[in-house]
C-alpha cells in the first residue's frame, strides 16, 4: 500500500510540475507580447522623428555562416539563377571568383545550396568560387 501511495503522490508531483511549466510558459509569451508591441510603439516614434523605419534584424539563413561582428554588410552584385547559369557557361572551366567578381557570396551561396545538382561551391578561405555543374 505504501508503494500505491508513493506512485499517486509522484503522479500528483508530476501534475504540479506540469502546470508550472504551462504557467511559466504562459507567462513568457505574455511577456514577449508587450515587448514585441514596446518595440513597435519605439520604432514608431523613431519613424516620426528621424522620417526613416527603424533598422530591423532578420533571422539567419540555415545553413549560412553569419558575418563576424562588425563586418560591413555585402554590398555585391546578386545576379538570380539564369544570370548566373549565363554568366558561369561563359567564364572558363565554367567557375568564378566571387569576390574578385564582385557578387555577393551569401546570395549565391544559398541559390547553391537550394540548386546542388546545378551548383557547386569552393575555392579557399575568402576567395569562394562557384562552379556551373551542367
Amino acid at each position: 500500500m505504501a508503494n500505491s501511495n508513493s506512485l499517486q503522490e509522484i503522479s500528483k508531483l508530476q501534475q504540479q510540475i506540469e502546470q508550472l511549466k504551462d504557467a511559466a510558459i504562459n507567462e513568457l509569451k505574455a511577456r514577449r507580447a508587450e515587448l514585441e508591441a514596446e518595440l513597435k510603439s519605439v520604432d514608431a516614434e523613431l519613424l516620426n522623428l528621424t522620417g526613416k523605419p527603424a533598422v530591423t534584424r532578420r533571422g539567419r539563413t540555415p545553413g549560412v555562416a553569419a558575418a563576424p561582428a562588425g563586418a560591413p554588410a555585402s554590398e555585391g552584385k546578386k545576379p538570380d539563377l539564369q544570370e548566373l547559369k549565363a554568366l558561369l557557361s561563359a567564364a572558363p572551366n565554367k567557375t568564378i571568383s566571387l569576390r574578385k567578381e564582385g557578387y555577393d557570396v551569401r546570395n549565391v551561396k544559398i541559390m547553391a545550396m537550394a540548386n546542388p545538382h546545378l551548383l557547386r561551391m569552393g575555392g579557399k578561405g575568402a576567395w569562394p568560387e562557384v562552379t556551373l555543374l551542367k
